[in-house]
């Protein structure tokens, strides 16, 4: 029996008899972690875990409020004009009960969503063009699960996320020419197919994307800054992985970049690695 003993112990490794307990693997759960928070990476997952999207937290992610929630307490603020106005026609004010009612009006129709189609001038919410190929983040992103920073690699380690070059499409589409479970090649794919075979042409081009987010010139924002303390894609972008067709969510005014900076422990979202990012002028005006 005590050399059935040290044969065991033999096995287990030094881990065993060093600790008396062998050394715990990461779960996963722990090891998808890893791979969805920007700047993060285990050595001891492999390539596919590495690149999984930020899917489980995208889905608890705040995203920018692009007009089709409802806004409750302009609700609210429409039921007490509503009231005022029943107050006035009471007791005969002239005229206050049609203004009322017209300002209550007005104040649900935006509430319930109407806020989407009126904004300041230079406010591109909302704006979603066509794109020379109907390319779709809801699938690639959302159904297929690709990893934002497997076509925007430069999020992590520049100011500028990029756009892919063909190359990185034809990865996987020198193998994938039409949609799942359809024999006929797709008219989409065969576009891009097009942009790769003239690359070594006189016709050679580069796909002319319509570009959809777009700062001033005197605004100057960095995606790596953001990425690795922890911000994730959608907080700014929306729910890209449901888009079929990309859209900006948000308003990138400097209002709404400020009241992120503002935020102080215990009001920013627990994911983040730093709150209260600078309020100064030049951090952004350089």
């Amino acid at each position: 029996m005590k050399w059935a003993w040290l044969l065991v112990l033999a096995a287990a490794g030094p881990a065993v008899a060093g600790t008396g307990h062998a050394p715990k693997r990461k779960s996963a759960q722990t090891l998808r972690y890893h791979a969805v928070v920007p700047g993060h990476r285990d050595p001891a997952a492999s390539l596919d875990q590495q690149l999984l999207p930020q899917e489980p937290l995208a889905d608890k992610v705040k995203t920018p409020d692009e007009g089709f929630s409802i806004y409750w307490p302009g609700i609210a603020f429409s039921l007490v004009l509503l009231a005022g106005m029943i107050w006035a026609w009471q007791f005969g004010v002239r005229g206050a009960p049609l203004v009322l009612a017209l300002l209550a009006i007005l104040c649900a129709y935006l509430s319930l969503g109407g806020r989407r189609y009126f904004h300041l001038l230079g406010n591109q919410q909302g704006y979603e063009p066509v794109q020379p190929i109907a390319f779709s983040h809801a699938i690639h992103a959302g159904k297929l699960k690709i990893s934002c920073f497997y076509c925007h690699y430069g999020a992590r380690s520049s100011d500028v996320a990029g756009v892919p070059a063909v190359s990185v499409c034809m990865n996987c589409h020198n193998v994938v020419k039409g949609m799942a479970g359809s024999k006929e090649p797709s008219a989409e794919i065969a576009k891009l197919l097009h942009f790769w075979d003239a690359r070594a042409t006189p016709e050679a081009a580069t796909i002319p994307w319509v570009r959809v987010h777009h700062l001033p010139d005197f605004a100057h924002f960095s995606h790596r800054v953001h990425i690795a303390n922890g911000i994730q894609c959608q907080e700014c972008h929306g729910p890209i992985q449901k888009m079929d067709r990309v859209r900006q969510a948000a308003s990138l005014s400097m209002g709404w970049c400020i009241q992120c900076h503002r935020l102080r422990p215990g009001q920013a979202p627990t994911h983040w690695k730093r709150v209260g990012g600078p309020t100064d002028c030049a951090a952004c005006h350089w």
